[in-house]
């Protein structure tokens, strides 16, 4: 199993890691504005480069730029190992986000500044394979594993760690934790004897927090014997206002002879234990959850949280042979103020000998008072082996309000939709799947966690899913996972019926540009952007490159080493007023230009190639679109729609007549080939959803078996916007796609996709 926050790096075997870097910025920038001077232009990607970075540690972590999710602070632990450490735990909060190693967890605030793992400051601080810290110390300046110092004086040392210092380092610390343990003392020995600790080096100062009369809250902790813990952590947190003690350092506890003392301020409180049973036979450990809902803090206040309450282990009993690959349990506990807190915990295997470790809740049975708790639990079990033909899947997902229920699940079959997917690849291909459950309070509060699996492209699989209209599930594969995580696709989020039957193709070819669509009203999902809107006279544009035809499918994103190159040019009245070249398609191409106030025609154009060692089909897409373009004054999108991009809430636009293609090409394989002879290619012509949709007035395809030399026309018959292009093509051929469609309104499409799908020698 792999663990992605966004985007994956590998880090293990059968492990990748991946963190979203909260920001509350925009994208980066690229392209040029063009002529006349009234026009301005610019052209974005809606996701910024990934970048691997490392940890002091040695974790090697890949980041990208997600939107911080205000009215969240997110906890993680993902329990699979990760480079020396052993498991991970992630949070976001105060619009920073934060991947600390369980080894790291006893000595924040002893020994470690939480700006080590401050994500957004590691990237900015790592250069050249270096990551610089800060050593403050007493007396003579120790030799600390890993670590290089170049300059030091009157107690402060500067100095970095490259990736093979810190694993160094990381060994160090796990060898730290496991005497301190023995010992049951933190930040005082050791590697911080004598009050020494490291920052990041330039790290900002902790922003100054509200001065508050104190109390000290003493939580005790036991283990599964009932002895006192040591090592182990708890978590504190204010149930009125969740933005009183919310950040890392001071919200966790380490147990050290069974106790951990917090110093807060008086109210109303919840805590929880997080117990680690070490399984060292099988490299793995089972997780014991202790949940005390809400307290009452006054003066000396003592609590107690225990391994042995947590007796209800996660757990899917299904009608077919299965076994847990993963679990997600997700505690999210709102505040009487502040934004709400959610806990999360991933279990994963280790790869086909290491069994994913067991997860034990402790059910409660009485709903706070003050403030809300709701848990999500979601498991995807399946086979060791299948048998040729029979691969299938289980993807389960529970939620409750008030009280956390025993997580024992019965599943029964009749309760739970079918879904046959086919997932479509040219060249075989080592890559990574995943199908992802969210209720609506996931979309409010989400996890920021995708699980996926390890996969052979192209290949069938059938998924067993719960199904209930509040519940989405969306599918993601990556072509090329092993290496560089391009190509594949993304679906939309779906909602399914019990007993639904479906099946829903992903990649499947020819790729081309694709506009956002809205498929179902599932609450709580992020509003869409108009792929083509005008509000005044700002145009906006967004699509995204090689993605299928289904729609509501979008093209996963290539990412380096994979290149891939671009324009795009934005003309009104045949006179160029925006363009630029497209340095990357990692996601929606998106692009802005001023018109002019008249009434005019639009032309836009948008080129698109990727290199073929990824994909060796689909490989270039020209598409041409014009329409007619005035501005309308007082319009406004419906609900589930914006004009801007990042679901940013802005409805007040016009979408404009856009026309769209889509292909269904018959009796194509899974690696996107025909047989030689007769080919028949389905075109389906419209406008963009909520678009003044024109009658469509015509079709015509033409065909290359040259790469575009020379062209043949195809035999097009349909009318109104659905056609059928018949031709022949003979063995071993690469097709080349040209098509163009007319509407009553004067707007046009023209696109031509190079070596689109192929014929069978």
């Amino acid at each position: 199993m792999r663990h992605h926050l966004l985007r994956p790096v590998a880090v293990a075997a059968g492990l990748t890691v991946g963190v979203a870097i909260c920001a509350a910025g925009g994208t980066a920038a690229a392209g040029a504005a063009a002529h006349p001077a009234a026009a301005t232009a610019s052209v974005a990607s809606a996701t910024v480069g990934t970048r691997p970075v490392f940890l002091i540690n040695g974790d090697q972590l890949d980041t990208s730029t997600a939107s911080a999710a205000a009215s969240c602070v997110t906890f993680v632990t993902l329990a699979a190992r990760a480079g020396t450490a052993g498991p991970m735990q992630t949070l976001s909060v105060g619009g920073r986000t934060y991947a600390i190693p369980d080894a790291a967890m006893p000595y924040l605030g002893r020994g470690l500044d939480p700006s080590l793992f401050d994500l957004t400051a590691v990237v900015a601080a790592e250069s050249d394979g270096r990551l610089p810290v800060r050593v403050h110390y007493s007396g003579q300046l120790p030799s600390l594993p890993g670590v290089t110092i170049t300059q030091s004086s009157d107690g402060v040392a500067t100095g970095y760690l490259t990736a093979a210092g810190a694993t160094s380092f990381g060994a160090a610390l796990a060898s730290q934790l496991g005497a301190d343990r023995a010992h049951g003392s933190y930040g005082q020995e050791g590697l911080f004897a004598g009050g020494l600790s490291l920052s990041l080096a330039d790290a900002a100062p902790a922003a100054p927090r509200p001065k508050f009369a104190m109390q000290t809250v003493t939580v005790t902790g036991t283990n599964r014997v009932g002895q006192p813990d040591n090592g182990d952590t708890v978590w504190l947190f204010n149930a009125d206002n969740s933005t009183k003690f919310d950040d890392p350092q001071s919200s966790q506890g380490t147990f050290s002879n069974g106790i951990a003392k917090f110093s807060v301020p008086a109210g109303h409180y919840w805590a929880l234990g997080d117990f680690v049973n070490l399984i060292p036979k099988h490299q793995t450990w089972d997780e014991y959850l202790d949940v005390l809902p809400q307290f009452s803090v006054t003066k000396g206040t003592t609590v107690h949280v225990g391994a042995q309450a947590a007796t209800s282990q996660i757990q899917a009993v299904t009608s077919k042979p299965a076994i847990e690959q993963y679990s997600v349990f997700q505690l999210i506990r709102s505040a009487a103020a502040g934004p709400a807190v959610s806990v999360g915990w991933i279990e994963s295997d280790g790869g086909p000998k290491i069994p994913a470790p067991s997860l034990y809740i402790s059910p409660t049975q009485a709903s706070p008072t003050v403030g809300k708790l709701a848990t999500v639990t979601s498991e995807q079990l399946g086979t060791s082996a299948f048998p040729p033909g029979s691969r299938y899947l289980y993807g389960v997902a529970f939620h409750s309000s008030g009280t956390i229920p025993a997580q024992r699940h019965v599943i029964n079959q009749a309760s739970l939709a079918t879904v046959h997917l086919r997932y479509y690849s040219a060249a075989r291909s080592d890559g990574l799947l995943g199908t992802f459950p969210a209720f609506p309070i996931q979309n409010v509060c989400p996890l920021g966690a995708a699980i996926f699996s390890d996969a052979q492209f192209p290949m069938q699989q059938t998924e067993y899913l719960s199904a209930s209209p509040s519940l989405s599930w969306e599918s993601q594969y990556i072509l090329n996972g092993q290496e560089d995580y391009s190509g594949g696709q993304v679906g939309a989020p779906q909602a399914y019926l019990p007993g639904e039957h479906v099946t829903d193709d992903l990649g499947a070819y020819p790729l081309h540009p694709a506009p956002n669509v809205r498929l179902s009203d599932i609450p709580g999902l992020p509003p869409v952007q108009a792929s083509a809107s005008r509000a005044g006279n700002t145009l906006r544009l967004a699509l995204t490159a090689f993605s299928d035809s289904v729609p509501g499918h979008v093209g996963q994103g290539t990412f380096p080493p994979v290149k891939t190159v671009g324009s795009y040019e934005i003309d009104q009245n045949g006179t160029k007023i925006a363009g630029g070249t497209v340095a990357h398609f990692y996601g929606p191409f998106a692009a802005t230009a001023t018109l002019s106030p008249s009434p005019s025609v639009v032309k836009f154009t948008l080129n698109a190639a990727e290199s073929s060692k990824l994909n060796p089909l689909s490989t270039a897409s020209q598409t041409v679109w014009t329409w007619r373009s005035a501005a309308e004054p007082g319009s406004t999108l419906p609900p589930g729609w914006t004009c801007l991009p990042g679901g940013q809430p802005d409805r007040a636009c016009a979408v404009q007549p856009m026309m769209t293609l889509r292909y269904g090409v018959v009796g194509m394989g899974l690696t996107g080939s025909t047989s030689a002879g007769q080919q028949v290619v389905r075109v389906t012509v419209g406008h963009l959803q909520l678009a003044k949709a024109a009658k469509i007035t015509g079709a015509a395809v033409s065909v290359s078996f040259d790469g575009g030399k020379t062209w043949q026309a195809a035999s097009v018959a349909g009318s109104g916007g659905r056609y059928a292009a018949v031709f022949s093509a003979p063995a071993g051929a690469l097709v080349t796609l040209r098509t163009s469609a007319t509407d009553a309104a004067g707007g046009s499409v023209a696109e031509t996709i190079t070596n689109a799908y192929q014929v069978e020698s």
